[in-house]
């Protein structure tokens, strides 16, 4: 399966071998068997880690088995596994002492003379090198004690394998020193015709005080004739383990006094680590989706992998990078644009510091977007910094530039001012754009790519399109869920009715059908004077939510008028004569569609940007107009949540004298006139949210003389409160 994990292990299958370790393994094959069979020399195989070393090692292995019909046999350690230096020295000479007792058995069969005293050469250099073993790890037990001065922590390890050599000499005792013992088995093996290639893999992982005793066994302890060592490392990482390790200013220096030459890992063929990654990335994705990945989100898949793919430098990598979308992708397929998230995997693999910036700043960014935060120029700085830090290159068709990212992570610029690079404004379409396909840039679905669930500051699209389903089969149970968003407000104070009302965009509105716009017209109709009790001290904002929900209104009467003319004009009389919301259908939807067309005010829109025809609009507000000079409607006045804006919307719509005769009327009460002026005070924030009453406001209702004596006339008695609120609110006004 393709989307089943990459363990990362070496290669060791041909057909597996994306990058030719095979083919050089067998060249390089006849060249280690031939550095075998001189005096013996150390072979250092370098390459990053991830480079593929181990892989090479394993087809060299097999390549090597071939050399066994010229008495050429090979031993792998790997002696980060095998822990002290006794064990270490073991696993080297055990072996070798394996293979010559078998040549001696296999002599000990053959007649003559000559197989005799060549079986008696083979038996002594057996027992010599199992004595040798013992002796070994008693040196190395001493060059552990001698480094114990200089090393911390090595006594330890240096006391352990003193005992264990002091274990091993009772049971194998020699007369030899170790200098003889090796004296002796140089002389032997030199007279024998067999050879051994030590495969040394992965000293890069030993810690520094194993990597020194790793060196100095190969160079000092058991540089035998006719024995190659092939060392396999990370060039850089193991000369720092051995600086470190000898407290020595050059690790490098002193590993070449070890190695007398080196193969180098050779770098991946331009655009092979990117192709593989192109060709497993699409596999996964029809696995996962159950179809091919084509057309533009092809095209946009190749310029992910061509921009972020050239960071790629090691096989390694490549698996980090499609094991990541393996193990997250099929989780949030529905949630996230497949181009961007194979971007991030990169990103994450090949700098990591930048994939850490990129979830901070898009997180950052969600919020800013939604409402729900601000940033101050400071930190703005900061951020602008940190990214350029990241990314210093000034050419457009590099990684390392800021103009790689700009193409799917919105308001990035490589602008001098730090300040200005960052959280740049997003046109109205590329925001649709982003959210519709849920592009990382979207801060609706930015935190799938990063945490495999929504941010908490936005709706989930299951929610979401539940709204829009209610709103194609059941209109009153969608008033219901929207009047409840309205009651439900998020950490920044706005409610999350607004945020479905931002969702609401023209991309959105222009994907819905005939009867989903008309339910949401109907539910707004409906519910709306609810978000404006609740929306309180917000709604004198720009974006209050009774301004929002009218460009929502307009959008979907203009979309309903491009589909179905008849039924927008069905739909608009309804509203009127039947809309729960009177208080925002009067001083807010309707008045403002009088204004777009001139019945109102002095800045009439042109025809053509008109959402509802002057013939439909006039039939509406006739509808509307019976509807306001019913005693029924006239009753609820007092208990609207913005009466103001009602009164001004009912002498816009009547333009007559109806709405002064039912003010006069409501104040000959004194509480109602009170009343009545304190829904004419206006709305202003300053160092706080002032609410002025001003003679403007008063003078279209009332007369303005009249109405500061009275206020003057009543303190003093029930209403004093009152009345020195509102000639407070009037002294705001002036000032």
């Amino acid at each position: 399966m393709t989307t089943q994990l990459d363990s990362d292990r070496a290669l060791e299958n041909e057909d597996e071998d994306k990058f030719g370790f095979a083919g050089m393994a067998e060249r390089l094959a006849p060249s280690v068997v031939e550095a075998s069979k001189g005096d013996g020399i150390v072979i250092g195989l370098e390459g990053k880690w991830g480079s593929g070393k181990t892989s090479l090692l394993n087809f060299l292995r097999c390549e090597l088995v071939a050399a066994q019909d010229e008495e050429i046999y090979t031993i792998t350690i790997a002696p980060w596994l095998n822990g002290d230096t006794s064990s270490l020295v073991a696993s080297l000479l055990e072996p070798m002492s394996a293979i010559l007792k078998k040549k001696e058995d296999e002599t000990a069969q053959t007649d003559g003379r000559q197989a005799r005293e060549t079986g008696e050469q083979m038996v002594e250099v057996s027992q010599l090198l199992r004595s040798y073993g013992p002796k070994t790890a008693r040196g190395a037990a001493s060059i552990a004690n001698v480094l114990g001065h200089f090393v911390p922590g090595v006594q330890v390890v240096g006391n352990a394998l003193e005992a264990g050599a002091n274990a091993l000499e009772q049971v194998l005792p020699t007369e030899s020193t170790p200098s003889e013992l090796k004296q002796k088995i140089i002389q032997k093996i030199k007279g024998l015709d067999v050879g051994f290639v030590v495969i040394l893999d992965d000293l890069d992982r030993l810690e520094p005080e194993q990597a020194v005793e790793v060196v100095r066994l190969v160079r000092s302890v058991a540089d035998f004739p006719r024995v190659a060592y092939l060392m396999c490392y990370d060039r850089e990482v193991l000369a720092q383990a051995l600086k470190t390790g000898l407290k020595v200013e050059d690790g490098d220096l002193f590993l070449q006094k070890i190695v007398q030459l080196t193969f180098n890992i050779p770098l991946p063929e331009p655009f092979d680590l990117r192709t593989q990654f192109l060709e497993e990335a699409k596999s996964i994705y029809e696995e996962v989706m159950g179809h091919e990945v084509e057309g533009a989100l092809l095209d946009d898949l190749k310029s992910a992998v061509d921009q972020q793919g050239m960071r790629l430098s090691t096989p390694r990598e490549v698996k980090l990078s499609l094991n990541g979308i393996r193990f997250v992708f099929p989780q949030i397929k529905d949630d996230v644009y497949f181009p961007d998230f194979c971007r991030l995997c990169l990103i994450k693999t090949t700098n990591y510091k930048l994939y850490q910036w990129l979830e901070g700043y898009l997180s950052v960014r969600s919020v800013l977007v939604t409402g729900d935060a601000t940033v101050a120029s400071d930190e703005r700085a900061k951020i602008g910094e940190e990214l350029k830090k990241l990314l210093p290159s000034e050419g457009v068709g590099t990684a390392q530039s800021i103009w790689s990212l700009r193409r799917f992570v919105p308001g990035l610029s490589d602008d001098k001012d730090p300040k200005k690079r960052v959280f740049s404004a997003m046109s109205s379409s590329e925001m649709s754009e982003s959210v519709s396909l849920k592009r990382l840039g979207s801060p609706l679905h930015y935190r799938f790519y990063f945490a495999l669930t929504g941010p908490k500051t936005v709706m989930a699209d299951d929610d979401f399109n539940s709204l829009l389903e209610l709103a194609k089969t059941d209109v009153e149970q969608l008033t219901s869920r929207l009047s409840e968003e309205v009651m439900k407000r998020r950490r920044s104070g706005k409610t999350w009715f607004e945020h479905v009302l931002d969702r609401l965009d023209n991309a959105c509105i222009s994907s819905l059908d005939e009867d989903q716009l008309v339910g949401l017209l109907l539910s707004l109709s409906n519910m709306m004077d609810i978000a404006l009790k609740e929306d309180g001290d917000y709604r004198a904002s720009s974006l209050s939510l009774n301004g929002i929900a009218n460009l929502v209104m307009k959008s979907c009467f203009c979309r309903l008028q491009a589909l179905d003319p008849d039924r927008q004009d069905k739909t608009v009389r309804k509203i009127a004569s039947d809309g729960e919301a009177i208080n925002w259908l009067v001083g807010y939807f309707f008045r403002s569609q009088l204004f777009r067309h001139g019945k109102a005010g002095d800045k009439a829109e042109r025809a053509d940007q008109w959402e509802i025809s002057e013939e439909v609009l006039d039939r509406a507000i006739e509808i509307l107009k019976e509807r306001i000079r019913q005693p029924a409607t006239k009753k609820l006045i007092p208990d609207l949540p913005d009466v103001s804006a009602y009164l001004y919307g009912w002498l816009d719509i009547t333009e007559n004298d109806e709405v002064i005769e039912w003010v006069s009327g409501y104040c000959e009460d004194n509480e109602g006139f009170l009343n009545i002026l304190n829904h004419l005070r206006g709305w202003v924030m300053s160092d706080r949210i002032y609410r002025p009453l001003s003679e403007e406001a008063v003078a279209r209702f009332l007369d303005w003389d009249e109405t500061t004596e009275r206020l003057e006339q009543l303190k003093g008695g029930e209403f004093n409160e009152k009345v020195a609120e509102l000639q407070m609110a009037i002294e705001q006004s002036r000032h």
